[in-house]
C-alpha cells in the first residue's frame, strides 16, 4: 500500500494540481513558481512553418501594385505563399490579408525585394492605419467587447475557467481575455479607487496620496478597458457547453484573480499562421500611417527576415493578438521627428509573443508594450542608439508604458536599459536574465545623463527577478543602486529602483516595496567589478562582495523567492541553465557560445572601445568586437569580466552589416540569410492532454 500511496501522491502533484507543474520549468530552481510562467511556448506555437508551404500562382512580377498583390493573397489557398520578384514596388495602396488564414506573403530576400509606400498610404485596419494590414479587423476589443461573463477558477495555475457562455467559442482558435477591476475598484465600471495593500498592486489611477493611486499621469484608457488592466488571454483547447467550462492554453498566472474584482471575459476569433518574410519596407515619405505592418486579432503569425526602412510611429504592431513572432528582422530608423515617439515593437492587449534576434537601429523606444501585456518574451535582440536625440535623455529599450504587464521575459539582449515605468499603471512579476545592459551610449553632442541607468524601476512595480545579467559601462556608472527619491544624475547608479516623481502634483513618493520585492542573483556589474551571489552566509562573496546584505526576497509574507539553489558555482551549486524559454540553441545561433551572456561566461569576445567618453568621432566607451570597429581608438578585450560574447544579432550587426558601436549613420543593407541562415526555434513539445489517472495499489 505504501508504493500505491507514493505513486497516487506523485501523479496528484504532477497532473492535478497544476501550479505545482513549474517545478519543471526551466527557471526551476532559480525562481519561485508564483513569480514566473512557462515562456518556452511564447511564440507560433510548434514554430514557424512555411518553409515546407506552397507558392499560390505565380510570381507576382517587380512592379505590381497593391491591388495586384492583394488580389494574389486573397486567391491562395491554406498553407501557401505569395511570392514577390526582385524589384522595386511603387505601392501607392495598403496591402491586406482581408482575415485570410494560414497564407504568407513573401519576397525574394531583404536586399531584393522592396515595397516603397507612397505618402499618405494606410489601410484603416481597424482604425489604427498600416501600411500592410493582417488579421481580423472585425474582431472586437476594449472599447466595445461584449461581457460573456467568467463565473469560477480563479486560482493562479488554474487551466479551465467557467464562463456565463461559451458561443461561438472554436478549439484551436478562438481567444478568450480576461479581466478584473483594478484593485479598490469594484462592479461593472470597476467604481471605487485603487487602494494600495503592500503586495501585488494592480493600479492605474493617478496617485493622490497613500495609499490612494499609483501613476503618473492617470490611466491609459486608450489602450485597454478602463480600470480593468490586469488581463490575460488565451486559446481555447477544449469547450464543455453544458457546463460553460473551458481549458486554457496555458494555467492562470497572475496571483490575485478573485471574484470580489468583478472578473470578466470576452472572446476574439483571430486569422492564424499569417506571415511577412524576406522583403524590405520603405515608409520613407509616409508619416501618417499608424505602423509599418499590424496584427490585429491575430494568433501564431509572424514577422521575418524583414528590412524596415524608416518606419512610422511604429515598425509593427501587435494589437489583441497571441502567439505571435518578430524574428530575424532590421529595424532601421524612424521617420517621427526627435521629440515623437518611435517604436520597433508595438504591443497592446498582447500575450505569450516572441520577439526574437532582432537589430534595432535608432529607433526611440524599441520595445514598447502601451496595455496589457502578459507572458510576451523579448529574446537575443541587439538594439543601439534609442535616445532622444535633442535632449540629454537615454530613452529605454525596454519600456512597459501602461498598467497590467506581468510575468514577462527579456533574455539575452544586447541594449542599453529596462525601464518597468509608472506613467500610466504597474507593473508585476517581470523578469530579465542574460541581458547585457550597458546603461548609457556615447553622444559628443549630447551626452546622455539622465536616465542612463541599465535597470530603472518606478514606484509601485513590485516583485520583479533580475538573474545573471551584465550591467553598466566602465567610466560612466560609479554608484550601485539608488532606492528612493527620482533618477539620479550624479553619481549615475546601476540599479534605480522604487522611484517616485517630483515632475508631477501630488509628488509620487518612492516606494521602498520595489527594492525589498525585487530578486537579483548572480549580476554582475561595473561598478563592484563582480557577481553578486547575495543569498545568505552560504553564498560566495556575502561577507565582501554582497557586504552582508541579501538580494533574495526569501522572507517576504507574500509571494517570497526561495534561496536559489543553481548559479553560485562557487558555492556548490549547480550552473545557472541556459535560458528560460529555450531548451537548445536555435538554429539561427551559429557558432557563438551559448549562453552568450551571464556570470559563468569567461573570456567573451566582446571588448570596449578605449579612450575619452564622448569625442566626436570616436566610439569610446563602446562594446565593440574587434580593433577595426574602434576609431580612433584600441578595443580593451577585458571589458565587463569577459562574461559577455557577442548574439547572432549584434555579431550580424557589427561584422557583416558594417554598423558603427554606437549606431551612429544612416540606414544599412541586410538580408537574414547572410547572418543566420535558418531561423526555426527549438520548441519543446505542448503541454500533455487527456491524461487518465492510474492508482496502483499493490
Amino acid at each position: 500500500m505504501k508504493s500505491g500511496v507514493a505513486v497516487f501522491t506523485f501523479l496528484i502533484t504532477l497532473f492535478i494540481l497544476p501550479g505545482l507543474t513549474k517545478a519543471q520549468q526551466l527557471w526551476s530552481g532559480v525562481l519561485s513558481p508564483a513569480r514566473a510562467t512557462d515562456w518556452t511556448t511564447a511564440g507560433v506555437t510548434g514554430g514557424i512553418r512555411s518553409s515546407s508551404w506552397t507558392q499560390c500562382g505565380s510570381t507576382v512580377p517587380t512592379g505590381s501594385s497593391a491591388a495586384a498583390i492583394n488580389a494574389a493573397i486573397a486567391a491562395c489557398g491554406q498553407n501557401q505563399y505569395v511570392l514577390l520578384a526582385p524589384g522595386t514596388y511603387n505601392l501607392s495602396a495598403a496591402i491586406t490579408f482581408a482575415g485570410k488564414s494560414n497564407v504568407v506573403l513573401r519576397g525574394s530576400g531583404a536586399n531584393s525585394t522592396f515595397l516603397v509606400f507612397a505618402s499618405g498610404v494606410r489601410n484603416a485596419c481597424g482604425g489604427f492605419g498600416t501600411n500592410i494590414c493582417v488579421g481580423n479587423a472585425g474582431s472586437q476589443y476594449w472599447g466595445s467587447y461584449t461581457n460573456i461573463g467568467w463565473t469560477a477558477g480563479f486560482s493562479q495555475g488554474a487551466t479551465s475557467i467557467t464562463l456565463g457562455s461559451t458561443s461561438g467559442i472554436s478549439t484551436n482558435s478562438t481567444i478568450v481575455v480576461v479581466n478584473q477591476c483594478d484593485d479598490g475598484r469594484t462592479g461593472s465600471s470597476c467604481t471605487g479607487t485603487s487602494i494600495d495593500t503592500a503586495g501585488f498592486y494592480n493600479c492605474s489611477d493617478t496617485y493622490t496620496t497613500v495609499p490612494s493611486g499609483c501613476s503618473f499621469n492617470g490611466p491609459d484608457t486608450g489602450n485597454g478597458t478602463a480600470f480593468r488592466y490586469q488581463q490575460e488571454m488565451f486559446q481555447v483547447t477544449s469547450v464543455n457547453s453544458s457546463t460553460g467550462v473551458v481549458t486554457l492554453s496555458h494555467p492562470l498566472r497572475n496571483p490575485n484573480w478573485r471574484s470580489g474584482q468583478s472578473p470578466q471575459a470576452w472572446i476574439i476569433q483571430p486569422s492564424q499562421y499569417d506571415g511577412v518574410e524576406d522583403l524590405s519596407i520603405d515608409t520613407t515619405s509616409n508619416t501618417t500611417a499608424g505602423s509599418a505592418i499590424m496584427f490585429w486579432s491575430t494568433a501564431n503569425s509572424w514577422v521575418k527576415g524583414v528590412r524596415f526602412v524608416r518606419s512610422p510611429s511604429a515598425a509593427v504592431y501587435v494589437l489583441n493578438s497571441v502567439h505571435d513572432q518578430i524574428e530575424s528582422s532590421y529595424f532601421g530608423l524612424t521617420n517621427q521627428p526627435p521629440s515623437a515617439d518611435s517604436v520597433a515593437f508595438r504591443f497592446t492587449a498582447a500575450s505569450d509573443n516572441l520577439v526574437q534576434n532582432n537589430i534595432v537601429h535608432q529607433v526611440r523606444d524599441p520595445y514598447f508594450c502601451e496595455g496589457p501585456c502578459n507572458g510576451n518574451v523579448a529574446a537575443y535582440n541587439y538594439i543601439l542608439n534609442d535616445s532622444w536625440a535633442t535632449q540629454n535623455s537615454l530613452f529605454q529599450s525596454f519600456r512597459p508604458h501602461a498598467g497590467g504587464n506581468s510575468y514577462e521575459l527579456d533574455e539575452g539582449n544586447v541594449a542599453m536599459n529596462i525601464y518597468w515605468e509608472n506613467y500610466h499603471g504597474t507593473q508585476n512579476m517581470e523578469t530579465a536574465y542574460r541581458n547585457f545592459l550597458q546603461g548609457w551610449y556615447s553622444n559628443p553632442t549630447s551626452p546622455k545623463n539622465y536616465q542612463a541607468n541599465p535597470l530603472m524601476i518606478d514606484a509601485f512595480n513590485r516583485y520583479h527577478n533580475l538573474v545573471a545579467n551584465v550591467l553598466g559601462t566602465p567610466g560612466v556608472h560609479t554608484g550601485y543602486q539608488q532606492i528612493s527619491g527620482t533618477p539620479a544624475t550624479n553619481p549615475l547608479v546601476i540599479y534605480a529602483i522604487g522611484l517616485g516623481n517630483s515632475a508631477v502634483s501630488p509628488i509620487v513618493p518612492s516606494d521602498p516595496l520595489g527594492a525589498t520585492t525585487l530578486l537579483r542573483w548572480g549580476n554582475y556589474d561595473v561598478v563592484t567589478n563582480g557577481v553578486h551571489w547575495c543569498g545568505d552566509v552560504t553564498s560566495t562573496g556575502f561577507v565582501t562582495m554582497c557586504s552582508g546584505i541579501s538580494e533574495v526576497p526569501a522572507a517576504l509574507p507574500l509571494y517570497p523567492n526561495s534561496m536559489p539553489t543553481k548559479g553560485d558555482t562557487g558555492g556548490g551549486q549547480a550552473a545557472l541553465p541556459p535560458s528560460f524559454y529555450l531548451k537548445s540553441a536555435p538554429s539561427w545561433w551559429g557558432s557563438q557560445p551559448f549562453p552568450a551572456i551571464g556570470p559563468e561566461v569567461s573570456g567573451g569576445n566582446v571588448g570596449i572601445c578605449s579612450g575619452t567618453l564622448n569625442v566626436a568621432g570616436h566610439y569610446a566607451g563602446e562594446a565593440a568586437l574587434s580593433g577595426s570597429q574602434c576609431t580612433g581608438t584600441l578595443l580593451s578585450p577585458s571589458a565587463w569580466g569577459g562574461h559577455v560574447n557577442a548574439i547572432p544579432a549584434m555579431a550580424c550587426a557589427l561584422n557583416i552589416m558594417g554598423m558603427p558601436p554606437d549606431g551612429s549613420g544612416g540606414v544599412l543593407a541586410f538580408d537574414a540569410k547572410n547572418c543566420y541562415g535558418s531561423s526555426t526555434v527549438s520548441q519543446g513539445p505542448a503541454p500533455p492532454t487527456n491524461l487518465v489517472l492510474t492508482v496502483i495499489t499493490n
